[in-house]
């Protein structure tokens, strides 16, 4: 029966395209495994680098997925030097955890070696920033302030995080609240086992690079068509939202300075340039596909004020102002796409706060001691301590 069967051209040619395909998938499988030290059973993507707990996204101790690695606290950085004079942290979005640019070139890694190139050779800065964070997560930034006793923490907040946002997430008892830590890296669980298709996302990262943008864009429309027929439609970002954002910054900004940090501000820079000049259509609908019951005109409209805002808090504040969104060139040479650097984008971004940092007056000689009640890391100083 079954040779009979196999007999029949089409069941042979289905028969050769499956085994064809298992063995791909198992070939997959190996490369990251060998490459990677990736788990067989188990999805391997951007992912696989996070940890969702009760309280939001984390990063995973030790995790690594392609160019992105997280150290043994789940920051995207080396290991904290104990004997590091200058400690940066830089706390936002995905813009700020890089995405498109080469291993070791997104701007908090451009960042520590312009500092050390400019005499401040102990320099280091921590990457804490996650992907679709709102800057208002003061708990997560509190905590790893906690841990890593930074004299300055760059705040380079996202405004597209806010469409939606229905509250402001950080409060004004977030300052008094104890420190929470999360559980230690040899309690966080793997992921666990499922049914997944490895070879997929390879060839996902293969095609999606080639495939012209105005393929991409057109594909993106359909898209947005179908979420405007079950939704209302914005013009531009409500006041709500926007004063969401603001008191979020503003917020975060205090809790900064209550652990014994100073916080710098960075306005948002965008592929569309000081001024918002460069209006680019395609590059417009590739943003709004993302958020959708946001119109492409609200976008720049959002932008322009987001910048203002954060500005007025800087001057109301009296706080140091990095202001990338006046002064970072926009085009494809800085930007991969509406807001995330390339690596060219990253350096100069990496200047402006370096530029920023030293006008500033300099970090302080040492690191600030800290009210929170957490346990010593291993290879750092005890940071049981208090303000004096």
């Amino acid at each position: 029966m079954m040779k009979t069967l196999f007999r029949r051209r089409p069941v042979r040619w289905a028969a050769y395209t499956l085994l064809a395909l298992l063995t791909l998938e198992c070939c997959s499988r190996l490369e990251d495994r060998i490459r990677q030290q990736a788990p067989l059973d188990r999805p391997h993507t951007i992912d696989s680098v996070f940890h969702d707990g009760p309280d939001g996204r984390h990063g995973r101790p030790g995790a690594h997925f392609a160019k992105w690695s997280m150290n043994s606290l789940g920051y995207r950085s080396p290991e904290p030097r104990p004997d590091s004079s200058v400690r940066v942290l830089t706390f936002g979005a995905s813009e700020t955890f890089g995405l498109y640019e080469s291993a070791g070139q997104e701007y908090p890694r451009q960042l520590e070696r312009e500092l050390q190139r400019r005499g401040l050779e102990r320099a280091e800065v921590i990457n804490v920033a996650l992907p679709g964070m709102r800057i208002g997560h003061a708990d997560y930034l509190r905590e790893a302030i906690a841990r890593l006793r930074p004299q300055w923490v760059l705040l380079y907040p996202s405004p597209a995080n806010y469409i939606g946002a229905e509250a402001p997430l950080c409060h004004e008892g977030a300052i008094a609240r104890p420190v929470r830590m999360t559980p230690p890296p040899e309690q966080f669980e793997p992921p666990p086992p499922r049914a997944h298709l490895r070879l997929a996302g390879k060839v996902e990262q293969v095609v999606k690079p080639l495939l012209p943008l105005r393929m991409t864009v057109a594909m993106k429309r359909l898209s947005i068509r179908r979420a405007e027929a079950g939704g209302e439609v914005m013009d531009r970002l409500p006041e709500p939202m926007m004063g969401h954002f603001l008191a979020d910054l503003s917020c975060t900004a205090r809790v900064v300075e209550s652990m014994g940090a100073r916080p710098l501000l960075v306005t948002h820079a965008t592929v569309f340039g000081p001024g918002f000049e460069r209006g680019d259509g395609l590059m417009l609908t590739n943003w709004r596909s993302f958020y959708p019951e946001l119109r492409e005109d609200g976008f720049l409209d959002m932008e322009r004020r987001a910048a203002e805002g954060v500005r007025a808090l800087a001057r109301t504040r009296q706080l140091p102002l990095a202001d990338a969104s006046a002064q970072l060139p926009g085009g494809t040479e800085n930007f991969a796409d509406f807001v995330h650097f390339t690596d060219a984008g990253a350096a100069q971004m990496a200047r402006l706060v370096a530029d920023t940092l030293l006008q500033a007056g300099g970090p302080q000689a040492t690191r600030p001691q800290l009210t929170a009640a957490v346990g010593p890391l291993p290879g750092l100083p005890d940071p049981l301590t208090r303000v004096r």
